[in-house]
């Protein structure tokens, strides 16, 4: 797992793991990964998608 999201690439393969833990029965691994994920996308949405 990459631990940082600096490419639009990287943001879409990111979102798409974190579509699939949604959607699929969790383990406790699964479940950081997810909130790991939420912390990346949201942190590249704030520097790469704000209108400021």
């Amino acid at each position: 797992m990459n631990y940082e999201i600096e490419t639009e690439d990287d943001y879409r393969n990111a979102m798409n793991r974190f579509l699939e833990i949604c959607v699929a029965p969790k383990n406790e691994n699964e479940v950081k990964e997810m909130y790991l994920l939420m912390d990346l996308m949201g942190k590249y949405e704030r520097e790469n998608c704000s209108a400021n």
